[in-house]
């Protein structure tokens, strides 16, 4: 069984922006306004808090040169008490990252894009070949076996998880 991937703890918060408005909005308030305002802020952070997202196993296909595109296959953890909802993703190897599913309908195998996906809190969500994937589209460079690729995954809430994914050979996927 391949190795997880690794950098996969989604973060809690977006960046700075963020923290930045907290920290004016506690900043300009009188002293004894802040028990009930950081009160109510820490009902907002918690939820956050809870969602932990972690992808596992995860490969990009490799494919023969001239490929402009493929596919990413990996379990996604989620050990929080809140769904995660993947709204969308990057890398720096594709203009595109894409959610697709492979579906048979009229004894023929056809594909189609999904908004998002969902990661049900305590449960994980499979990308597999021949069901949910991740299509990374336009590739700016040729992958080959050894290769690794930076994705970053993000959710509805604006989290984010990243990975770095090893490039496994089309001819090989299966050894693994």
């Amino acid at each position: 069984m391949p190795a997880p991937a690794s950098g996969i703890v989604m973060s809690g918060l977006s960046p700075a922006p963020d923290f930045l408005m907290i920290q004016e909005l506690i900043m300009s308030q009188p002293r004894q306004a802040l028990p009930p305002i950081l009160l109510a802020l820490s009902f907002l952070i918690a939820p956050l808090a809870c969602a932990e997202l972690r992808i596992e196993d995860g490969y990009v296909r490799g494919l023969p040169p001239g490929q402009s595109t493929t596919a990413a296959f990996m379990r996604l953890v989620n050990t929080g008490d809140e769904d995660v909802v993947i709204v969308g993703g990057t890398t720096p190897a594709a203009e595109r990252v894409e959610f697709h599913t492979s579906m048979q309908r009229d004894g023929q195998m056809s594909m189609h894009q999904m908004a998002h996906v969902k990661v049900p809190a305590g449960g994980e969500l499979v990308l597999s070949p021949g069901g949910h994937h991740l299509m990374l589209i336009d590739l700016k460079a040729p992958l080959r076996e050894g290769d690794t690729v930076k994705l970053r995954l993000i959710s509805s809430a604006n989290d984010t998880v990243t990975a770095k994914l090893p490039v496994r050979s089309v001819l090989n996927e299966h050894k693994h």
